[in-house]
């Protein structure tokens, strides 16, 4: 398929939370490069309140056109619905926003500036965000991380990639996966890690993304996370199994030390610190555990 060249189409999909929509809509449509499609996938039941709710949020938008509101069927899960975007999507970049976070004005512009300076080995190229409380407070700050093929970054939790960062070249795009619809969660991390261990990924050094972390509706617990991390696991299997064994051990060593994070802040002291020592296995891993430590102090105090 050719896409149309120049246009950036933004797949954004919304569930329940339509309170915080507009600004994240209106974050995209006030963009400074203004040649762009904006695809809103309403990821609730087509007959029920939020959706009923959704429409009459969005009515201000039908004489723009580059809006698009797209309804699905029947609710299925946040894969699904960017997929559904993405397959409709005419840009010749993809880009995503989250229906709750936003983006700078300046933020397609300073991507797709940088993106067509780049050779043909580059596929996307993402920037570093901002996080934001639910009083609009700054509470952190991401790091510049390393560029290229970072698959094994991403493996290893290392690199700070959320999806509302990311422009991606539409037809690279296809010769990848999209989101693996079978997975609840993790779904970002497979797109990346597949993306990226074909694709390098070159990263805007401009905070240009802002990120609302103050919905804690889609946290699970440490024994659903685990059940999530083994689903992906299977999904990203072939990348997985192009990894050394000591790459391999590192990986589920590094995954096992975020599961006990989750349990220590839980209050899963025991538990959490079973998975966090499971690290003292792998020196890697150890290496990047200490680091990834240091950096999450050093992001919380940048504000």
């Amino acid at each position: 398929m050719k896409y149309v060249e120049g246009l950036v189409s933004v797949i954004m999909p919304t569930y329940k939370r339509s309170e915080k929509l507009l600004r994240a809509i209106d974050s995209v449509l006030n963009q400074t490069y203004s040649n762009l499609e904006l695809l809103l996938v309403n990821d609730n039941e087509p007959l029920d309140a939020y959706t009923q709710q959704l429409k009459t949020r969005v009515a201000k938008y039908s004489d723009d056109k580059r809006f698009k509101l797209i309804l699905q069927e029947k609710h299925i899960n946040g894969a699904v619905a960017r997929n559904i975007g993405i397959k409709q999507a005419n840009g010749q970049y993809i880009a995503f926003l989250d229906d709750d976070d936003w983006w700078e004005k300046n933020k397609l512009e300073e991507q797709v500036k940088t993106l067509r300076s780049l050779d043909d080995t580059w596929g996307g190229v993402s920037c570093k965000f901002t996080l934001y409380d639910k009083n609009g407070n700054i509470i952190g700050k991401t790091r510049k991380y390393k560029d290229g093929y970072i698959y094994k970054d991403i493996l290893n939790l290392m690199s700070d990639v959320a999806t509302g960062t990311l422009l991606l070249r539409h037809d690279y795009f296809d010769t990848t996966r999209y989101f693996d619809e079978k997975l609840l969660r993790h779904q970002d991390l497979q797109l990346l890690v597949d993306f990226t261990s074909k694709y390098k990924l070159k990263e805007v050094d401009q905070y240009l993304h802002c990120v609302d972390v103050s919905d804690s509706q889609n946290r699970p617990d440490a024994q659903k996370l685990m059940q999530y991390k083994k689903a992906f696991f299977k999904s990203v299997k072939p990348v997985m199994d192009s990894l050394s064994e000591k790459d391999r051990n590192c990986v589920y060593a590094m995954h096992r030390f975020e599961l006990g994070y989750v349990c220590l802040k839980s209050g899963n002291k025991a538990q959490g610190a079973s998975y966090c020592k499971s690290v003292l296995k792998s020196p890697k891993a150890c290496g990047l555990a200490l680091k990834k430590i240091i950096t999450k102090l050093i992001q919380t105090c940048s504000r």
